[in-house]
């Protein structure tokens, strides 16, 4: 359950790269790193912490692995997203700026 969550919000997120890229937000995608980030770090783990059972002694450690699992597993995902479409958009942000100055050039020839 726990890994669907931070696939899914980690769907949301590149769909949000896309979307402030098509508007051209200047630190959007910053934004939305930092936004997922504190979603990973303080808002998501409560959401999964198990019930207390009030007949039973509760321990820790379920809380603890859930909140582990959010800060190690979501954090090092929004990072490796963060990261790959960066690099992904340089590269096709520098690939369609040469394929332009190429045709500028043929067409300055002619």
């Amino acid at each position: 359950m726990i890994l669907n969550w931070i696939v899914l919000v980690s769907v949301i997120q590149v769909l949000l790269y896309l979307v402030l890229d098509r508007f051209n937000f200047k630190y959007g995608r910053l934004f939305v790193f930092l936004a997922t980030l504190a979603g990973h770090f303080f808002v998501f783990p409560p959401y999964f912490y198990p019930e207390p059972d009030p007949n039973r002694i509760n321990c820790g450690m379920p809380v603890l692995g859930i909140t582990l699992a959010f800060w190690i597993i979501g954090g090092g995902a929004a990072a490796v997203v963060h990261l790959i479409y960066i690099l992904i958009r340089k590269k096709t942000k520098a690939k369609v700026l040469t394929e332009s100055n190429v045709l500028d050039e043929f067409h300055n020839k002619l």
